[in-house]
């Protein structure tokens, strides 16, 4: 087990928003910083690049469209921290508008992953989330805060551990 007790975990973590996050997070939280990337080498060269910056953040490959990676990930959590507090969902695809992939193939794929990979990811990962004074940041639609009928039962059920839900969209970058 770690010696700090303390985990904030970052999916998407090795460009963009996500690489941003980790950054700040490193600067600002009491802990250890988790950065999760698909493809292991991107991972591992976002975090170099943060330790050249004199922050050290870990690394663990994660792939939010594979269970048994999602999985691979609690595990890795349960047995390091004994639980997580802080779990920023991040991690996401793009629609690609001059991509000649047909129109309904690719809202599949984005859906698979933006959707249903975010689920999973917070599905498996809920019950490890320590309660009083955690947060869950999803950087997707805030429709998922207010669906018909009022508040989803996931949110809740978070809401009774008090565990403090943000959702954001972040609009364009560069």
């Amino acid at each position: 087990m770690s010696s700090c007790s303390r985990v904030a975990l970052v999916t998407g973590g090795n460009k963009g928003i996500g690489l941003a996050i980790v950054r700040d997070l490193c600067r600002q939280f009491s802990g250890d910083v988790v950065l999760t990337a698909r493809d292991a080498a991107r991972g591992q060269a976002a975090v170099q690049q943060l330790q050249a910056e004199g922050l050290s953040p870990r690394f663990h490959q994660l792939d939010i469209d594979d269970l048994q990676s999602i999985r691979a990930l609690r595990d890795f959590l349960r047995k390091e921290y004994g639980g997580l507090d802080v779990l920023v969902n991040n991690a996401g695809i793009a629609f690609k508008v001059a991509d000649p992939t047909p129109f309904h193939i690719q809202a599949e794929v984005t859906m698979k992953t933006n959707f249903f990979g975010t689920r999973d990811v917070s599905t498996e990962l809920l019950p490890l989330i320590k309660p009083h004074a955690s947060c869950i940041l999803s950087a997707w639609s805030c429709l998922s805060q207010n669906p018909s009928g009022g508040k989803s039962k996931p949110l809740a059920w978070v809401t009774e551990m008090s565990i403090i839900c943000t959702c954001l969209i972040p609009g364009s970058f560069q």
